[in-house]
């Protein structure tokens, strides 16, 4: 099936593709389910919700989806329906208390960073984890699954600090001072701040007591 691409903005925070209730018959489509969108050799896999805020010749794409494939509007896009992901059954395998192998590991990693996992699919992988616990090697391979398909920032010094605490406790306000005169020695330490955690706050939180914090500013700087 073929669908000119609705002009909208929609901030989903991961990639959904909106289309009509009769279009989703046609195809089987069910909400929620995973639909495969193609365009000029281009091709990603979105979650489906039906709206009636499109037509039958139209799909509405969330920006999640636009960015990852930089779309041509004055092109329709073609779309199926998504077959299993693999991980979902390196997922079950997980459940089932069995370990799961470095391949495995990394294939369901880059699908929850691609957003091609369900929340559902994603919380079951969690649940698998929490319930059969992870073995060394396991853990290994998760730790560089992460970092391997992650953003990774490159900075101009070799020799690079880290300060972490182990956070959400009132009155543990270290990192500032610590980082702080860390900095001020010459010492390049690049710190992640998070915001609005417990009663304690985040250290993005306090620091803006003193002055202001915009981190997409002082990546881009």
């Amino acid at each position: 099936m073929e669908l000119k691409i609705k002009k909208v903005k929609i901030d989903a925070g991961r990639p959904i593709a909106f289309i009509s209730k009769s279009n989703s018959e046609k195809i089987g489509l069910h909400i929620g389910e995973r639909i495969q969108i193609y365009q000029d050799g281009q091709r990603t896999v979105a979650t489906a919700d039906i709206s009636n805020q499109v037509n039958d010749k139209e799909i509405a794409l969330s920006s999640d989806v636009l960015d990852y494939l930089k779309l041509n509007f004055d092109k329709p896009v073609k779309i199926l329906l998504a077959i299993e992901s693999q991980s979902t059954r390196f997922i079950t395998k997980k459940l089932q208390g069995k370990a799961l192998s470095k391949n495995e590991i990394f294939a369901i990693i880059q699908d929850i960073v691609n957003n091609s996992l369900t929340e559902a699919e994603v919380a079951y992988f969690v649940s698998s984890v929490y319930e059969h616990g992870m073995s060394f090697n396991e853990t290994v391979n998760l730790t560089e699954a992460i970092f391997k398909t992650g953003v990774q920032l490159s900075w101009h010094d070799k020799n690079i600090a880290d300060k972490h605490s182990i956070g959400g406790i009132a009155g543990n306000r270290t990192t500032p001072i610590v980082v702080s005169i860390c900095a001020s020695a010459g010492i390049v330490m690049p710190k992640t701040s998070s915001r609005a955690i417990t009663s304690a706050s985040g250290t993005a939180d306090v620091i803006e007591v003193l002055s202001k914090v915009d981190l997409l500013k002082q990546l881009s700087g």
